[in-house]
């Protein structure tokens, strides 16, 4: 038994009819023929009754049916992937939130590329929630976000750096010259926070909440830049990584009283094969240090 056999027999039952079935695979009548004859032969069963000029399935044959269709919807999904694993060589696609990337991602390429330099790296900024969406989706490769449990929980995580977050002014802001706050003394403050799709976000909140302090939101960004630009006035704080905040002069970063230190991983899915250059970015990843 050939998958060409199979086709061919699926092929006559579709249409019923050995004529409309060679015109469909634009062969010949007799190769059809001879072709459920090899089958019949080689099973020792009918696969065909003739009925008012048409085939109609025996027993045996729509058993067979059945299992060929199966097979070939298998093979036609692996022909899929296979293809797609060959559209995607050379290609690794990351989704990576915005302040993350900026203080981690420039070294992190740069080292890759200099080991890989015939992959493609496609960085995608977006918020930690939206990448794990992605990830979900198969829409990237790989995802880069802040560990909490559901992270834990649900995908293959690898941890890459630790980091604070820390409460940033300007260095004409009121607050610059506090060695540490509460989330209970920013009440009254001016706050500059990531939009929802930032983990940042939620996790502020909540830590706000949990004081019975209604922040005072000034602006929601998802640009760093922007973020900068208005926390320069001195008239509004933003809550930024450390290692973001001092690669910036003119920031003030003001610790926490009770320190939040938070672990940034890459992660992925528990329930997709990853292609070969997706492994090697995660075996290049474990060996990765960040530098000062």
């Amino acid at each position: 038994m050939k998958l060409l056999q199979m086709r061919y027999f699926q092929t006559v039952c579709q249409y019923g009819s050995i004529t409309r079935a060679a015109e469909e695979l634009f062969v010949s009548q007799p190769t059809i023929s001879f072709c459920i004859k090899e089958l019949e032969e080689e099973f020792g069963v009918k696969l065909f009754h003739r009925r008012h000029n048409r085939l109609q399935l025996t027993v045996e044959g729509a058993y067979f049916q059945d299992k060929v269709n199966y097979i070939l919807q298998s093979v036609d999904a692996l022909a899929t992937q296979m293809k797609d694993m060959g559209s995607n060589h050379n290609h690794v696609k990351i989704a990576v939130p915005a302040m993350i990337s900026t203080f981690l991602f420039p070294q992190m390429f740069n080292s890759y590329k200099s080991l890989y330099p015939d992959v493609e790296l496609e960085m995608l900024e977006t918020g930690s929630l939206q990448a794990r969406k992605l990830v979900d989706a198969n829409s990237v490769d790989l995802g880069v976000t802040i560990l909490d449990g559901a992270v834990e929980d649900s995908y293959n995580v690898l941890p890459l750096v630790s980091t604070e977050l820390v409460f940033c002014v300007s260095k004409n802001h009121p607050l610059s010259s506090c060695e540490k706050v509460t989330f209970k003394e920013l009440a009254d403050e001016h706050i500059i926070l990531f939009k929802a799709d930032s983990y940042q976000n939620i996790f502020i909140k909540r830590a706000f909440s949990e004081v019975g302090v209604t922040p005072n939101i000034l602006l929601y960004s998802s640009q760093l830049y922007t973020i900068k630009e208005f926390l320069s006035y001195g008239n509004a704080g933003a809550f930024l990584y450390r290692q973001v905040a001092e690669m910036d002069d003119d920031l003030v970063c003001i610790p926490l009283d009770t320190p939040i230190m938070q672990d940034v991983v890459l992660f992925w899915s528990k329930n997709t094969n990853l292609y070969s250059d997706s492994e090697n970015f995660i075996q290049f990843a474990k060996q990765f240090k960040l530098s000062n």
